[in-house]
């Protein structure tokens, strides 16, 4: 089943809040999920935290030093990983290609034209790159499996359709031995391509042989985003993989402490959070998750607390979580545990905290 495909998800680093409202407008508007900042130091943290698809850096205070912000980005995300387009007086001038020595993208020139702007943005989240690539190898391999598997399972049906489905199939079978061989190459499209292909011709002929027509386990469904405070990286790791047997597709945001989790969650709408209340420090995380949305009259986001023990879990309720559950978890209790509280969500937890 092919992933949905989330928002764009854009920080916008700007100090001159006119401009920022400007470009923020303008990016919402044709779809992106916007982050706007002012000050180097919360987009440094932003950054280090939640995985955005692009960033606009537009610094004027001299003060302010955008190029050392530029490095610090630089040195946490790669340009595989983050691409990053710097506001300049001059897109030709000194000011640009220093810009571009330390790490920008490319360089957009000030005042900002908005639709230059917008259309600088898509061409470089339409710019192929390393992650990318290995994320379609990743897909396709998928796809791969899954249609091996279901032709094993159907034995008896591939023997009656013969070279019909064989054909289709080998294809499939000789793009893997290929993929396993090959590194970044020109071929790499065609292969994948041919991955695509005949495992789609292979599924259609199952189906159709198979007279189920029931489409329902490839129709897509929502992402189901979740941010997860935990300052233990075995429980971290845990958690992922209990989170994994959920049959709808989760995309989820780590970070270590629950007011860090405040702060993601002010910065990215999240579906649930996930808090593992075994500190003080993380009991205030849940007050401070409650305290921004008062203040800002914004949706109530359920927060499900992981406690070491009865008494831990009934501070979290106190603090404001909406359900708590005790250790040891176990993946059937969890997913119940998320189901709960996003039902809970639907039917009384919509008012303003």
């Amino acid at each position: 089943m092919a992933k949905p495909v989330s928002p764009i998800r854009l920080l916008l680093v700007c100090d001159d809040e006119a401009n920022r409202n400007l470009l923020r407008r303008r990016f919402t508007r044709v779809g992106y999920e916007v982050m706007e900042v002012a000050d180097a130091a919360r987009a440094l943290s932003l950054v280090a935290m939640i995985p955005y698809d692009l960033a606009i850096v537009d610094v004027t205070e001299p003060e302010a030093d955008d190029f050392n912000l530029l490095r610090r980005m630089r040195e946490t995300r790669s340009r595989s990983e983050l691409p990053i387009l710097m506001v300049v007086d001059r897109a030709a001038g000194e000011e640009a290609r220093e810009a571009l020595e330390l790490g920008a993208d490319d360089c957009i020139p000030r005042p900002v034209d908005l639709e230059l702007a917008y259309a600088r943005a898509a061409m470089q989240l339409r710019r192929p790159r390393a992650t990318d690539i290995n994320h379609a190898l990743e897909i396709n391999l998928v796809k791969l499996q899954e249609a091996v598997v279901r032709a094993e399972n159907t034995a008896a049906m591939l023997a009656h359709l013969g070279h019909e489905v064989r054909t289709p199939l080998a294809g499939v079978l000789r793009a893997a031995g290929v993929l396993t061989r090959i590194c970044v190459t020109p071929e790499l499209k065609k292969v994948v391509e041919l991955v695509e292909a005949s495992a789609g011709t292979l599924e259609r002929l199952l189906i159709e042989a198979l007279e189920h027509g029931d489409r329902r386990s490839r129709t897509p469904r929502e992402v189901l985003r979740v941010l997860s405070a935990d300052d233990d990286a075995e429980s971290r790791q845990a958690m992922r993989g209990m989170l994994d047997a959920a049959e709808t597709p989760i995309d989820l945001v780590e970070v270590a402490t629950g007011l860090q989790a405040a702060l993601a969650a002010e910065a990215s709408m999240v579906d649930l959070i996930l808090v593992n209340v075994s500190t003080a420090e993380s009991i205030a995380g849940i007050r401070a998750i409650r305290r921004t949305e008062r203040q800002a009259k914004a949706r109530r986001t359920p927060v499900l607390a992981i406690a070491p023990d009865s008494e831990a879990g009934a501070q979290a309720l106190a603090a404001g979580a909406d359900l708590s559950m005790c250790r040891p978890v176990t993946a059937a209790g969890l997913l119940a545990a998320l189901a709960a509280a996003l039902s809970r969500e639907s039917e009384d937890l919509s008012a303003v905290a």
